[in-house]
């Protein structure tokens, strides 16, 4: 594995702490508006302060622990340009955690995971739910997820836009490389492949986003995203776009017709398998619950995918 246009660890670094001090200041007002994110705060305090008053009763426990009971989708997707050393090359994505909110969820990811392996891990963001609470207890719980984790080319993670950027030192002490808009590139005989990975676009950082996609080298490309609203731009060079975010509604309707509009207005790319040109994509559901925590006809599921160069080799089993 290296790193593509920023091997120099010196540059790294230097790049690394600009996108710090970058960061930290959108953390103070994500939205760019003060009176929106002053709104957006009010009404997540609100939501964090009655979920936390009503946490210990019966109706509370139940939902959280219906929101635990997670999905395993296995994908197999065709991509004939594959490089042929990477045929059959697995991946285990995972996103939307969000550890701090529901009490076990960490156990319960572990578990699903535990014994599924893999050649590589990805993590598309929000880990945590409130990206003000402490970082030593969120950082044990993903000590949890991580042990649980059988992949021999290690993890890949972005952040999302529950993540902060003081996240990433303790992040990377448990092995997970963080991409902030950068490439990387493992190599397998004389065969490449690809892996940019971006800082949230859906209230943080577009414009370098946008370069680090665009910049992606030549050759089979992913796009590790939050969030699916940067598409158009990651499939000009790329073939695969792993994803988060929505989860897949949370509240649903029966039938799994998302209620709330911030899942709705990414439209087809939801939750599931979906197309731009010619790069594919998948919305996963995520594994925790925001804010509330209840999951309606909306299970969480954790997800593997196994890129194949046989054609029309697309298939999807759940379990």
């Amino acid at each position: 594995m290296h790193g593509g246009p920023f091997d120099d660890q010196h540059d790294r670094n230097r790049l690394r702490q600009q996108w710090r001090v970058r960061r930290e200041a959108m953390e103070k007002h994500p939205s760019g508006k003060r009176w929106r994110g002053s709104m957006r705060s009010v009404l997540y305090h609100t939501a964090r302060r009655t979920h936390d008053a009503l946490r210990p009763t019966a109706p509370v426990r139940w939902g959280a622990a219906r929101a635990l009971r997670l999905d395993h989708t296995d994908l197999t997707l065709s991509f004939p340009d594959l490089p042929a050393a990477f045929d059959g090359y697995r991946i285990l994505h995972l996103t939307d955690l969000h550890l701090d909110n529901i009490d076990g969820t960490a156990e319960a990811i572990a578990d699903r995971i535990a014994g599924l392996d893999s050649d590589l891990c990805v993590i598309t963001g929000d880990i945590r739910d409130n990206i003000h609470a402490p970082l030593r207890p969120l950082m044990e719980q993903l000590t949890t997820v991580v042990g649980a984790v059988r992949a021999t080319d290690g993890i890949l993670g972005v952040l999302g836009n529950h993540d902060s950027a003081a996240m990433v030192p303790p992040m990377e002490d448990l092995g997970i490389r963080v991409l902030l808009n950068e490439t990387v590139t493992y190599d397998r005989a004389r065969d490449s492949l690809h892996l940019t990975g971006v800082d949230d676009v859906h209230r943080f950082h577009t414009e370098d986003a946008h370069a680090a996609l665009e910049g992606a080298p030549d050759g089979f490309c992913i796009a590790l995203v939050h969030s699916p609203e940067i598409t158009d731009v990651a499939a000009r060079r790329h073939r695969l776009y792993l994803t988060g975010h929505t989860h897949g509604g949370q509240i649903c309707f029966p039938g799994g017709r998302p209620f709330a509009s911030e899942a709705t207005r990414f439209g087809d790319m939801c939750s599931g398998l979906w197309q731009r040109g010619d790069m594919l994509g998948y919305t996963s559901r995520g594994l925790g619950a925001c804010v509330v925590p209840f999951r309606s006809f909306c299970p969480g599921e954790v997800v593997t995918v196994t890129l194949s160069r046989e054609p029309d080799a697309v298939s999807t089993t759940a379990d």
